[in-house]
Order: structure tokens, then sequence, then C-alpha cells
């Protein structure tokens, strides 16, 4: 699949806006409970604030993925059976009520209505990126991605750069929530590693539609593309298909591990080791995880493969093959009287 950069960008700022707000709430909700003192009011105002802008510039941002911009707003209207209207609708939702909840935060309203529109924030945040993973994972054509581990993986993420945001933070206004984040962020890089290596090693193990099967015809001979119907590249061709991203996998992809995980990994080991932080330190990890992130969205992309390209002869090799036991009897009988 080519890969959109509107989209990637999405990512990275919703990723970063909706994992901030997570960690900044989650302190502010133990509070209800008698759980610790919360944060100073500032702290949540700038938090927020950076949510806010993140989460509206990264909305802008996608609606470049759009044909036509202007209709954006229909998006909604498949609420009922499209993942792609429930994130818009959970993604707008929570800067809305994003917005009430500073609002109140800064009048100091009312405490009860700051925790209710905290809460209702946070859950459509958790739902705006579950909702952005299932646009992925649901799809049944893009094999690489129809499975749990994208959702995991990808919230993962969402986890990974918010705890990261939220250590800058914290070390910036000396709160003493500072080495927490940062096994935080260790932990969740290390979790994403794990979950990411499953994504690719999954790939192994796929079982890919073939041309017989999506012929109808038995493996019991073989079928070519001899032409693929078209003298130039159309839509179904680069858009489905990313030729030169195919070829540039194979470096794209360790720089996206060494970006997200192996640079992030060492130097929490090393502030963990030498008990050296500051402030240059926590902004190369987040830089580190961002710059990763969108290197991995870029190959997360490119490494799906559409069913249709069978079609074009695009398809990875198996598709081409004959697959033992499947339709093998069955006769083929072309015939002008039925």
């Amino acid at each position: 699949m080519h890969p959109p950069i509107s989209l990637i960008f999405f990512f990275l700022t919703a990723g970063t806006s909706i994992g901030l707000f997570i960690f900044t709430y989650f302190i502010e909700f133990l509070t209800i409970f008698g759980k610790g003192q919360g944060l100073p009011k500032d702290v949540v105002i700038l938090s927020g604030i950076i949510s806010s802008i993140l989460i509206g510039i990264g909305a802008v941002g996608a609606s470049f993925h759009l044909g036509h911009k202007l209709r954006a707003w229909k998006a909604i209207k498949r609420f009922n059976t499209s993942w792609l209207s429930r994130e818009a609708v959970f993604s707008g939702a929570y800067g809305f009520t994003l917005l009430i909840y500073l609002v109140l935060k800064y009048f100091e309203i009312s405490p009860f209505l700051e925790h209710t529109f905290g809460i209702i924030t946070w859950i459509l945040g958790t739902l705006s990126g579950y909702s952005t993973a299932m646009i992925y994972a649901s799809n049944k054509f893009v094999l690489e991605w129809n499975t749990g581990i994208t959702v995991i993986y990808y919230l993962l993420m969402y986890l990974m750069l918010g705890s990261s945001a939220f250590t800058i933070i914290s070390y910036s206004y000396n709160l003493p929530y500072t080495a927490t984040f940062l096994f935080l962020t260790f932990l969740f890089v290390g979790l994403g590693l794990g979950f990411r290596i499953a994504f690719n090693i999954r790939q192994f193990y796929i079982k890919r539609p073939t041309l017989n099967e999506a012929l109808n015809l038995p493996h019991n001979r073989p079928i070519r593309v001899i032409d693929k119907g078209s003298t130039t590249d159309n839509y179904c061709t680069t858009e489905f298909y990313y030729a030169k991203g195919k070829q540039m996998l194979p470096t794209f992809i360790p720089l996206a591990y060494l970006f997200t995980f192996v640079i992030p990994l060492f130097l929490l080991l090393y502030i963990y080791i030498t008990g050296t932080i500051n402030t240059f330190l926590l902004w190369i990890i987040y830089a580190s995880i961002l710059i990763g992130s969108a290197v991995e969205r870029w190959c997360f992309f490119v490494e799906g493969n559409h069913v249709q390209n069978l079609f074009y002869g695009l398809y990875p090799e198996e598709g081409y093959k004959l697959r033992k036991g499947y339709m093998e009897k069955k006769e083929t009988r072309i015939s002008l009287y039925g």
C-alpha cells in the first residue's frame, strides 16, 4: 500500500495528544480516591493545551487524505458500520470535551464537572485510538494488518508517545512522577518492541489467497498473469502497491526498529544505570520515538499487500503458486452449451 503522509502525521499528533492526556488526567483521577496530590493547575493546563493543539492540527492534516475535503463532515454518517466514521466522531468529540475540561479546570468552576468531563475525554480519546487501529485490523483484504496484534501495538505506540512526552513535563516542573514515567516509557517501548517483532514474524505464516482461489479454479493447473489490463499505471497499481517502497523496506524496517525501540531503550537504561538525567536526554528519547514511529508507520503501510494486486501480478509470490488440496479434484469445463 502507498503510505499516505497525512495519515502518518495524524498518527503522530493524535498519538501524542491522546497519550499525553491519558497520563495527565489519570494522575488527576487518582485524587478522587485520595491517592496522590494530583498535578499543579498550570501543568494540567499546559498539557491540555498541547493535547488540544496536536489533535486539532492532526485533524486538519488528516483531511488532506480526502479527495473532497469539504465533504469531510460526511464521514460521521456511517457510525454504525464504519470504523473510519467512529474514528472521526470519537476524535472530534475528544477534542471538544478536552476544551470543556480545560475551561472547567482553569476557572475551577466545579470539581464534579471537571472530573466528569475529564473521564469522558479520557474514554473518548481511548475510543478514538482504538477505532483508528480497527480501521486497519478489520481490513480483511490486507492480511498483514488483519490481526489483533495491529490493535495492541497501535495503542502501545500511543502510550509510548504519551509517557515519553509526560516525562519531559514531569522533569521540567520537578514533579515526583519522573521516575515512574521513565519506567512506564521503558515498559511500553519494551512491549511495543515485542508486538512489532510478532507482527513481522506473523507475516511469514500468513495463508495468502491464490489467483486460482480468486478465480474459483482448482489447484491442478497454474494460472499466470500475462497482461495486467492497462498499458500505464493506474490508481490500483500505484495506491494499492508501492514498488519503490518495497525496494526500500529492507533499509527502512531496521531504521524503524533503531529509532523507535533501540535508541530509547538504550538511553533509558543509561539513565537507570548512571543516574544521569536531564531535559536534553528526555527530549532525545521522545524525538527518537516520534521519528521512529513515523518511519514505522511508513513501513506498516508499505508492508500491506492488498489482495486486488493478485490480478496485476503484484502480489507476493505465494499468491501464484498451486496449493495442494484446494479443489484438486474439481474439473474445469468450458462449454458454449452450459
